[in-house]
């Protein structure tokens, strides 16, 4: 089946972490385009199932196979799972598919109907706009809140040019505004010298202050 060039699924349940290695080593010698999905294969729909998913397992996948795509094989009822295979990378979801639970068989207890699948995606496409970066940065829709929430330095009262800062001058208060000295560097602006006379509350600045 590897062997005809298309993108080849592989379903990994019910089988041991040597029978998935052995399987991926021979499929990626013939054929690179592999999604390897996580799975507990069990049709019962019983709620316990939920305790045997194992999705951290996708972790352990996309350390042994990071040339493959990781996916998820789910016999459950509830979204978590799905969405918690997309956080933990997978990229390739299947879930078994039914026009009506209440039909006769095995899986349409579990299956997903058109409303509840369209319900997945919908959530799985706001929780990969959610995820974002990795990068930890202020976002663009925070910058308004990094100035009126956060708190800079201040004059706890009249300066005037010339004086030597102690902390009882300075205050520490809301809002932030850009370029005013923040609160981490309170002890570096104590011995200070203003070099300009400043109304109380007014955001303290190195250009505003000298040795």
């Amino acid at each position: 089946m590897a062997g005809k060039g298309k993108p080849f699924f592989v379903a990994t349940g019910a089988s041991t972490i040597g029978e998935v290695q052995r399987a991926v080593r021979a499929i990626l010698k013939i054929n690179p385009r592999l999604v390897l999905m996580q799975c507990n294969t069990n049709y019962t729909a019983s709620p316990d199932n939920y305790d045997h998913l194992h999705l951290n397992v996708l972790k352990t996948y996309a350390v042994m196979f990071p040339e493959v795509i990781l996916g998820l094989s789910d016999h459950t009822h509830a979204l978590a799972p799905v969405l918690g295979a997309v956080t933990l990378g997978a990229r390739v979801i299947e879930r078994h598919f039914t026009d009506s639970n209440e039909r006769e068989g095995p899986d349409h207890k579990f299956a997903m109907n058109p409303a509840n699948w369209a319900c997945m995606v919908e959530e799985t496409r706001l929780l990969e706009r959610a995820l974002g970066s990795t990068d930890k940065f202020i976002a663009a829709n925070e910058v308004e809140t990094a100035i009126v929430q956060r708190r800079c330095l201040r004059a706890a009262r009249e300066v005037h040019a010339g004086e030597v800062f102690t902390r009882a001058m300075i205050d520490v208060l809301r809002p932030a505004a850009p370029g005013a000295i923040k609160p981490s560097e309170i002890n570096t602006v104590i011995g200070t010298r203003a070099l300009l006379d400043m109304p109380k509350g007014k955001e303290l600045r190195w250009t505003d202050l000298g040795v």
